[in-house]
């Protein structure tokens, strides 16, 4: 069996949850049973797993439209492998139009991660949100088998899209739970609440937790907020800026080694977005015995389990109580530790592999 992963999530996105499941896959699958047509690319997570053999796009130089650019390298790239190899599954890492003419009629396989611009950003003004909502139903509409990441994007996708839920397979991303090695010294000295994330966009919440941080924040001199990612925006800095905590709101744009001293480190991680399609951090935090305050919306409460303490997004004061419980309460962050633990038997990249491998054999023709 021989299956066929395209480059879209290499293209576009340099780290962040998609690519990191598709690197992961690759890795637990033996390589003769897979290919994949990335030419070039500046994907963190699939740079480092050695796998294939890229070469970076200009990695020192950021430009509006470069992943544009490497994507347009790449597709006809795709488009040659796809006709010329030898392969028995095709499963598109992000959509499957592109490349509808190369496959004609064979096997299909489509993950989809949620449907946040058919939900979320139903009523918003967004670019290209039509077009990207067009692309995804025709990926499920044609694939002979649709991956979602969770129930809840299962559900989205049979009410939005009308897709037949007989065809969608609910398969849960891993998490590598061998934790990375943990130095004495810390990268923060101050107590801290982690906000992981490559960004804070609309669906992210930031600016509810930045208003419930500053009311815990008067309370707690010495708390801080750690946010990695990118770099804070104007619009971001003049929000922090407005509830007074420039000083006690911090951003570190940090290495897999550091975030995982950043987890390790914290008081807590919080997640306090209106809608996700897993939430890989949430997992992340539970290795390195982080307890998780989180948002009792989307997938949340289907992921983290008993292993979380809620809050309604929308409310900054709910947001500030649950996580002064934490702060303040040490019994109860030793008592989510140890949920979260146990939480984490149910996740394992080896299990998602398994499950992905009898799909894809049970759809060969």
């Amino acid at each position: 069996m021989k299956i066929f992963y395209d480059h879209y999530a290499f293209s576009y996105l340099k780290f962040g949850g998609i690519s990191r499941y598709i690197s992961e896959l690759l890795k637990h699958i033996p390589k003769e049973n897979w290919s994949t047509s990335t030419l070039v690319t500046n994907n963190r997570h699939i740079q480092n797993s050695g796998l294939i053999k890229t070469a970076g796009f200009l990695p020192k130089m950021n430009f509006r439209g470069k992943e544009r650019i490497m994507f347009n390298l790449n597709l006809p790239y795709t488009r040659y492998k796809l006709r010329t190899e030898e392969w028995d599954v095709f499963h598109a890492t992000w959509f499957a139009t592109p490349y509808l003419n190369d496959i004609k009629n064979k096997p299909v396989v489509v993950t989809i991660h949620d449907l946040i611009y058919d939900v979320f950003f139903k009523d918003k003004d967004i670019p290209y949100k039509e077009k990207i909502i067009n692309m995804g139903r025709k990926s499920a509409e044609r694939a002979d088998k649709v991956i979602a990441v969770s129930q809840h994007t299962k559900s989205d996708m049979v009410r939005e899209w009308g897709i037949d839920e007989k065809k969608i397979e609910v398969i849960y991303h891993g998490v590598d739970k061998t934790p990375k090695s943990i130095s004495s010294t810390r990268i923060i000295d101050n107590p801290y609440i982690f906000f992981a994330g490559g960004g804070r966009s609309l669906n992210k919440n930031f600016e509810h937790l930045v208003e419930a941080f500053a009311i815990l924040s008067n309370k707690y001199e010495d708390l801080r907020l750690v946010c990695s990612g990118s770099n804070f925006s104007e619009a971001e800095r003049q929000l922090i800026e407005h509830w007074k905590i420039q000083d006690k709101v911090l951003h570190f744009y940090a290495t897999e080694q550091q975030m995982a001293q950043l987890y390790h480190d914290a008081l807590m991680l919080v997640v306090p977005s209106y809608y996700e399609g897993f939430g890989m951090p949430i997992l992340e935090a539970m290795i390195y015995d982080c307890p998780v305050v989180l948002s009792d919306t989307s997938c949340f409460p289907e992921i983290a389990g008993d292993a979380g303490i809620y809050f309604d997004p929308y409310n900054s004061e709910e947001m500030c109580t649950k996580m002064e419980l934490l702060v303040e309460d040490e019994s109860t962050r030793k008592q989510q530790t140890e949920r979260g633990r146990q939480r984490l038997n149910q996740f394992s990249w080896e299990k998602c592999t398994e499950e992905h491998l009898n799909l894809y054999q049970s759809i060969i023709k």
